[in-house]
């Protein structure tokens, strides 16, 4: 059982680090991906990498450490209240980043990967300049929805926090 002061400190953890992670993830989406699609494919391609590199070692764990702030609330919260089924959402939506990734993103994010893995060569073997684009642009758009996702769980945390 969590003390009064723990309970908060979770709350506060909990919602905090959703909604900064999903702000993280959605400005991927409206800031950086803009600028890769002004710059050669070959270029940005090779900058979408490194950004899939240090993301999958940041957003992930962050995601875990706010779906688990909320699971431990879940856990401390009486099943007759309405506010676990809340804190259970949270911690859902706040770690439904990684099924959406796995089942929705990946195809994209791996094609747009060995792209920039194999330079031109990949580019054309991959449908041209044009389908970069089209990624690229793909890409940009689910990665703000997932962002969405995470935001929601956060937003359910929120609510729940504030009606405890």
């Amino acid at each position: 059982m969590t003390t009064p002061l723990q309970t908060v400190a979770l709350q506060i953890f909990g919602v905090s680090t959703g909604f900064i992670t999903a702000g993280g993830i959605i400005a991927l989406s409206y800031s950086t991906v803009p600028i890769f699609l002004e710059h050669p494919n070959q270029i940005s391609l090779r900058h979408l990498n490194a950004l899939f590199s240090s993301g999958s070692h940041i957003f992930p764990q962050l995601a875990t450490a706010a779906s688990t702030a909320f699971s431990v609330l879940a856990y401390n919260t009486p099943a007759s209240s309405s506010l676990r089924n809340q804190y259970i959402l949270a911690a859902a939506g706040t770690i439904g980043i990684a099924p959406f990734t796995i089942l929705v993103m990946k195809p994209t994010n791996m094609t747009l990967k060995e792209m920039g893995e194999q330079g031109e060569e990949g580019i054309k073997k991959s449908g041209g300049e044009q389908r970069v684009q089209e990624l690229l642009r793909r890409f940009g758009r689910l990665n703000a929805i997932r962002g969405g996702i995470l935001a929601m769980g956060a937003a359910i945390g929120l609510k729940a926090a504030l009606s405890s």
